[in-house]
């Protein structure tokens, strides 16, 4: 209740929130601060606001809470199957080519497991799985964190794709550059490509979704850098074209917290993650 009211600033929102009526509420946090023996609020007429004894205890309040979950996932790991909630992060390219399979294998297997899958570009899946909202996540790239373990998932092969065949590379000087927006790790490579060739396109255009671009480049309004294997299930009027081999080959990482404790539902998904597709032996 404490770190309800404190993230809303209001015991009535907090209440809501909670489900709780709010003299409940108001009684609580009363009993606390009483027990404590000091204020942890200031009051106003438009709400509360964290003083600072409160800001001390809203830190350990967090910690206490995040402990709390974690034994409840030690406890399921004892649990013979898997349950609970499982949420994972990805960026858009491996969730769309790589994880379907496996997806559909985790859901037959272990129904009981709710697993959630939530897409973003490299850094902000770093971020969330740096601040606990994700357990674990498909990136693109190496990454050297003291806090995370990364387990390569994929060498992946990206392609230069254009709707119509390039008599040498200087012709991108007037042409657009289709991509996702900052913290892409595809585009990040695209760029440092370019800067080293002395390229400059005409414009920059940014994408949320892979499907969106390669609509775009079919139409003519410019060209992209993506996964090749995501080409194979598109037509053959885009003209694929090599990069260079130093930048050609980009490396797929799941990778979790190493203070976090891996519950029994995160342990089998990344046990099926590892298991080759018999497709590609």
């Amino acid at each position: 209740m404490f770190k309800e009211v404190a993230k809303e600033g209001s015991i009535s929102r907090a209440a809501r929130n909670l489900n709780y009526v709010q003299s409940n509420v108001t009684m609580r946090i009363k009993h606390l601060e009483e027990k404590i023996g000091v204020p942890l609020f200031y009051r106003n007429g438009k709400g509360v606001t964290l003083n600072t004894n409160g800001e001390i205890l809203l830190t350990y309040a967090r910690q206490i809470i995040f402990l709390m979950e974690e034994s409840i996932k030690s406890v399921q790991r004892n649990v013979m199957k898997p349950m609970g909630t499982l949420k994972i992060g990805s960026t858009e390219s491996t969730a769309a080519v790589r994880l379907p399979p496996i997806l559909t294998n985790y859901y037959s297997t272990y129904p009981e497991v709710e697993l959630i899958l939530e897409t973003y570009k490299t850094d902000e899946l770093i971020r969330l799985v740096l601040d606990r909202k994700l357990e674990g996540a498909f990136i693109s790239g190496e990454i050297h964190h003291p806090d995370l373990t990364a387990t390569l998932f994929k060498k992946e092969e990206l392609t230069l794709v254009c709707h119509q065949p390039l008599s040498c590379i200087q012709d991108i000087n007037e042409m657009n550059l289709l991509v996702f927006s900052h913290g892409c790790y595809f585009r990040s490579i695209l760029e440092k490509w370019m800067r080293e060739e002395g390229i400059h396109p005409k414009r920059i255009l940014e994408f949320s979704t892979v499907e969106a671009m390669i609509g775009c480049v079919k139409a003519g309004m410019g060209i992209a850098v993506i996964m090749k294997e995501i080409m194979k299930g598109h037509d053959h009027s885009l003209i694929l074209m090599s990069l260079p081999p130093s930048y050609s080959t980009v490396s797929t990482f799941f990778i979790t917290r190493k203070d976090v404790f891996h519950s029994a539902a995160l342990e089998k998904f990344i046990e099926m993650m590892s298991v080759p597709n018999t497709s590609e032996i």
